[in-house]
């Protein structure tokens, strides 16, 4: 790596595949990634990812890592949380073992360019306002920026906090392809899953204490359906949500587990390791192309990764009142096509902030949900557009007419509306 010119150098701590996200599109931004690896083995198990976070595969153009690690398509997702009745959720969901996903990532980067560079420790960083210093081989280089994507260990990002304290004994078992689907269950004391591939499966026990082998036996019998079996314990790690105090600091950023780390309840990890490295690549892009924009891509990683830690941990507690886990896939309005208003007219609220636009972060108006969060796009739709088009009382009728003249379906327009209706971004004008 050409040291004496490090505006395009960025150093990555860590080979999962948070690390290959950002790395790949860097790349793809003209950066020069470094990325650092201790070596460490990674406890393997099955993931199970929703057909929904594809895009953001496609996105960093890493869906064939998917392909590559012998991912298997599995229909729905069985929640038996809150009793012995399982509900199927439904979705198609990618299985995979995480650690061949995470090397075919690295694989795909290493053929775009990356750099990789083993040693038994990851030096400390010396962080400057400008870029940041760090010692490689026995040489201090210099870097235009550096990502955390070490996981829990979050080496660059520390102090971080959590939230509870629970570990999680992964097991691997035999597969079965008449148990492919994926369930999730509670017990006395904790919580399980099991995920399945043809051959082989992930069982993992969730709890605050140690958890006998005998009763996980049980616990495979009674509440995951599954024959008593030979077991192979692949590794005890923790599992509650922990989060980088500043996942953002001048010219470092933690992204996916490093900047917050989910509980495997929610399903979302992976979906946070690949959005928070779109947004962080995205940063750093804007800290060179638009120096003016700097602070407000500063701040716009901060809120946003704030933003995922709140909804998480709400959705954690939830699950104190005994409320099934949240879905890892959209779920449909509570507004169906009957229900709809006659006459609608727009009352959303705007602020300026950073928001991702094309691979940069941009000031501009945003629309502020009664969450907190702030959104401008749904989709491809620019949701300003509704105050254009319903700035006054509005015919809902005509106002799908006009939609549909955005290249919009039919259906698509109406679930605009509905959500558009559920978030206060329009609101009914009917008497």
């Amino acid at each position: 790596m050409n040291s004496s010119n490090w505006e395009n150098n960025i150093a990555i701590a860590g080979v999962g595949l948070a690390a290959a996200a950002v790395a790949m599109r860097l790349l793809s931004c003209g950066f020069r990634p470094l990325l650092l690896s201790r070596g460490l083995p990674e406890i393997k198990g099955v993931e199970a990812i929703p057909e929904s976070a594809l895009r953001l595969f496609d996105a960093l153009e890493l869906t064939p890592a998917l392909q590559m690690a012998d991912g298997f398509w599995v229909e729905g997702f069985e929640n038996a949380w809150a009793s012995n009745e399982s509900a199927i959720r439904p979705g198609r969901y990618i299985h995979v073992e995480r650690s061949s996903l995470a090397q075919a990532a690295i694989a795909m980067v290493i053929h775009q360019g990356a750099t990789v560079v083993s040693s038994n420790t990851i030096a400390p960083l010396v962080v400057e306002k400008e870029s940041v210093r760090l010692m490689v081989g026995g040489v201090e280089q210099r870097f235009a920026a550096a990502i955390d994507a070490t996981g829990r260990s979050a080496l660059w990002s520390r102090p971080i906090k959590r939230h509870q304290r629970q570990m999680a004994q992964i097991f691997s078992t035999s597969g079965n392809e008449n148990l492919l689907r994926g369930r999730i269950v509670q017990f006395l004391g904790g919580w399980a899953y099991r995920l399945g591939l043809p051959d082989t499966m992930t069982v993992g026990v969730v709890s605050s204490h140690h958890t006998s082998y005998e009763q996980v036996q049980d616990i495979m019998r009674e509440s995951l359906c599954l024959p008593s079996t030979q077991l192979h314990l692949l590794g005890r790690r923790p599992v509650s949500p922990q989060w980088a105090e500043e996942p953002i600091q001048d010219r470092r950023l933690a992204v996916g587990d490093a900047a917050l780390a989910y509980s495997p309840i929610a399903g979302q990890g992976i979906r946070f390791a690949l959005s928070s490295s779109l947004a962080a690549a995205a940063v750093v892009r804007t800290w060179r192309d638009s120096p003016a924009e700097r602070d407000y891509a500063t701040q716009y990683y901060r809120e946003l990764v704030g933003a995922e830690r709140l909804r998480h941990l709400s959705n954690i507690d939830s699950l104190s009142v005994n409320q099934p886990p949240p879905s890892t896939n959209p779920t449909q309005s509570s507004f169906s096509n009957a229900s709809l208003p006659s006459t609608v007219y727009y009352t959303g609220q705007t602020k300026m902030t950073g928001l991702y636009i094309n691979g940069l972060i941009k000031y501009t108006e945003a629309i502020a949900l009664p969450d907190g969060n702030l959104v401008r796009r749904l989709g491809n739709f620019d949701l300003l557009t509704m105050r254009e088009f319903c700035i006054a009382p509005r015919a809902t009728a005509s106002l799908i007419e006009q939609l549909r003249g955005q290249l919009l379906s039919q259906t698509e327009a109406l679930y605009l509306i509905r959500w558009c209706l559920e978030r206060n971004i329009l609101s009914t004008a009917d008497l």
